[in-house]
């Protein structure tokens, strides 16, 4: 049957293992987070030609400092600046624009919040009306694409949930009838027609949503990139924040002093490194997942698979996969595992051979028309992850100008677009419709801090792989 087993009880099962909160409120000076640090490896997308962002030096002013030159700070810069084009914004990045989970994710496009999908809220409005937020969203970002000219390969084709056991399918089967109601325009396929769209008999059947698709996620991120530049924003790399000083005029440090910045409004666009700046560290944790690109697919390869449809698609295990087929022939993959390491460390400490072996192994098993295709490129990504699944976009701070948009749960292509829209109309006063769903200002969960949190999340992954061990 369909395993209700989630990211939110995985952190919940790492929780009952906190014991008393006065005992876990004594832990962190014993395992405290971690600095901000970056793996080496850089994601494997590529993108085309891309000129450096330059490092800030000196004494810099302006209305509203963004940290993060990923989808969030450059989203939420590009909203700002074309709803109030007098604003002075500036984004200062620790690396370069989309070296962060920006630029290592799966590219996929989803609609609806991540810890929802394909579970039926007990008020259906709230369904719908999420379900419309993120898929109004995907339609304005394409527009965004298509106005740019560049080709980042952004489809809104839909994609598919392939299903694994046929005891599942009468779960899917009422969930699919029930948001038909609410006008969603669902579609249950049986093992034929999953298929026939997605070339393996390794499936029960399939949901397809229409509501969804696939972009390339660097070339995504330059189509951001570029639009706030152009709209007038300051993008500065390789300016890693050291010091941030609150007050009614932030005061951020870069890079040890090189360079310092004012503003009377900071945005956190970090999502999974937001602990490592001394914000939430009780309520977001870093976890890390591999991903792989492979070589390009031979035309004998592409028409032996049989991928048709060329919709991408995840699965129902509760390590699930998710698969994209590029417009170069390439077939992106990842998720099989996720790791949360010992004081929020933000370095990877897996190893990636056996990360690709793992994910080459899923394809040969879903096409074992490709045995031997290697990976060009693998490469992990840090999520920012919260107890009770939700995501947290809102203000904070004793002057209440401190914004924020993370925790999306390996959800973020289209939610950063949105809650980028979402932080913009706060920042001006000014109603945005995610205000009505409950996200604004939510206050997200606690997390017990580390050892109790890292051995609950160790513990329960590996329970949830011993329930995937016949996938």
């Amino acid at each position: 049957m369909k395993k209700h087993f989630s990211r939110r009880d995985l952190l919940k099962a790492g929780g009952l293992l906190a014991g008393s909160a006065a005992v876990a409120a004594a832990l962190p000076w014993l395992f405290p987070p971690q600095r901000a640090q970056f793996d080496n490896h850089p994601g494997g997308w590529g993108g085309g030609p891309f000129t450096p962002a330059p490092p800030l030096a000196g004494r810099v002013k302006a209305d509203v400092v963004i940290i993060g030159a990923g989808y969030t700070g450059l989203a939420t810069a590009l909203h700002l600046a074309r709803r109030d084009p007098d604003l002075d914004i500036v984004v200062v990045e620790a690396r370069q624009p989309g070296y962060g989970a920006s630029g290592r994710n799966g590219g996929m496009l989803l609609p609806q919040f991540g810890e929802e999908m394909f579970e039926m809220p007990e008020q259906a409005a709230d369904l719908q009306q999420a379900y419309a937020l993120t898929a109004n969203a995907m339609q304005s970002m394409k527009l965004l694409a298509d106005a740019s000219g560049e080709d980042c390969g952004f489809k809104l084709d839909g994609y598919c949930l392939a299903i694994l056991e046929e005891d599942d399918l009468a779960y899917y089967r009422d969930y699919v009838a029930r948001a038909a109601g609410l006008g969603m325009k669902l579609e249950l396929w049986d093992a034929e027609a999953a298929e026939d769209a997605l070339g393996s008999p390794a499936f029960a059947g399939a949901v397809y949503d229409p509501k969804g698709g696939q972009v390339h996620a660097m070339r995504w991120l330059q189509v951001l990139h570029r639009a706030a530049q152009a709209a007038g924003v300051k993008i500065y790399g390789d300016s890693p924040v050291t010091q941030v000083r609150e007050g009614k005029v932030v005061q951020l440090q870069v890079a040890g002093g090189r360079g310092v910045v004012e503003a009377e409004a900071l945005v956190l666009a970090t999502n999974g490194y937001t602990p490592a700046l001394g914000y939430f560290q009780e309520r977001v944790m870093p976890v890390h997942a591999p991903t792989g690109i492979t070589q390009p697919l031979t035309p004998a390869q592409l028409e032996a698979m049989g991928w048709s449809s060329r919709l991408p698609y995840f699965d129902t295990r509760n390590f699930l996969y998710h698969l994209v087929l590029t417009d170069d022939n390439r077939i992106v993959v990842g998720g099989g595992n996720a790791r949360y390491q010992l004081g929020a460390d933000l370095a990877y400490g897996g190893n990636l051979e056996d990360d690709a072996k793992m994910m080459l192994a899923d394809i040969s098993r879903l096409y074992p028309q490709l045995k031997g295709l290697r990976f060009d490129k693998v490469w992990t990504g840090v999520m920012g992850v919260t107890y009770d699944g939700m995501e947290g976009v809102g203000v904070t701070g004793e002057h209440e100008n401190i914004y924020y948009a993370l925790g999306y749960n390996g959800h973020g292509i289209v939610l950063s677009y949105l809650f980028g829209e979402a932080l913009a109309y706060l920042y001006l006063d000014q109603p945005h419709p995610l205000e009505q769903t409950g996200h604004v200002n939510h206050p997200l969960a606690y997390i017990p801090p580390d050892p109790y949190r890292w051995l609950g999340a160790k513990g329960t992954m590996a329970y949830l792989r011993w329930q995937d061990r016949d996938y």
